[in-house]
């Protein structure tokens, strides 16, 4: 008789994890994971306690995909803050059922924050105080005006409303954070911003 395989909680994580990042997290449940990889439904639940002890994992493993997007936004633009808008759209362009689990979910409904904007947040509101030179209140503010615009794209690029080039999105998101510099009465960026955006845009 062949030893009997035995799964460990990682395989199990990792087999749910392949299915959230192809069909979304409806898809995961025990006979879903248990297909994947070819066993009974046994080794799940000794795992786990619940399908709800896998999705809350599902929630972390995307949050952390996300955070490795966010970290890559200084080689994706000149300008660290304007690299984590071109990172967020990436993100939903190559990771779409990631995107939509994270930032496309009712979460008023479930009464909980989303686990990849909080642990996320004072990353990015760090980058909006080395860019403008606001303190932690208004640059709150000020990214609130610009992930509003820059999330309203990823949705639309999540969805495949629309295609965007790499160099359309990052014109878009500039002029938008030129805008919202004025709003917040602050001076110009300096030419040397636009100089190195101009080559990344040439680049590309």
């Amino acid at each position: 008789m062949p030893p009997k395989i035995q799964y460990t909680k990682g395989d199990l994580l990792q087999a749910a994890f392949r299915l959230t990042r192809a069909q979304g997290l409806s898809a995961v449940n025990a006979r879903a994971v248990a297909r994947e990889l070819g066993c009974s439904t046994q080794p799940i639940f000794r795992a786990f306690h619940s399908m709800e002890d896998i999705r809350r994992e599902m929630l972390r493993m995307a949050a952390d995909v996300y955070q490795a997007y966010l970290l890559r936004g200084n080689d994706l633009a000149p300008k660290p803050y304007l690299g984590s808008g071109m990172a967020y759209i990436l993100f939903a362009r190559e990771e779409r059922e990631l995107f939509r689990l994270l930032f496309m979910r009712d979460r008023l409904s479930e009464g909980d924050a989303d686990p990849a904007q909080d642990q996320t947040l004072e990353y990015v509101l760090g980058l909006v105080m080395q860019s403008t030179g606001l303190d932690r209140g208004r640059a709150l503010a000020f990214h609130r005006h610009l992930w509003v615009f820059t999330h309203g794209l990823a949705a639309m690029v999540a969805t495949r409303y629309l295609k965007l080039e790499d160099a359309e999105v990052m014109n878009l998101l500039r002029d938008q954070y030129r805008a919202t510099r004025l709003m917040f009465g602050l001076p110009p960026v300096q030419d040397a911003f636009d100089e190195a955006e101009g080559r990344t845009l040439r680049q590309n």
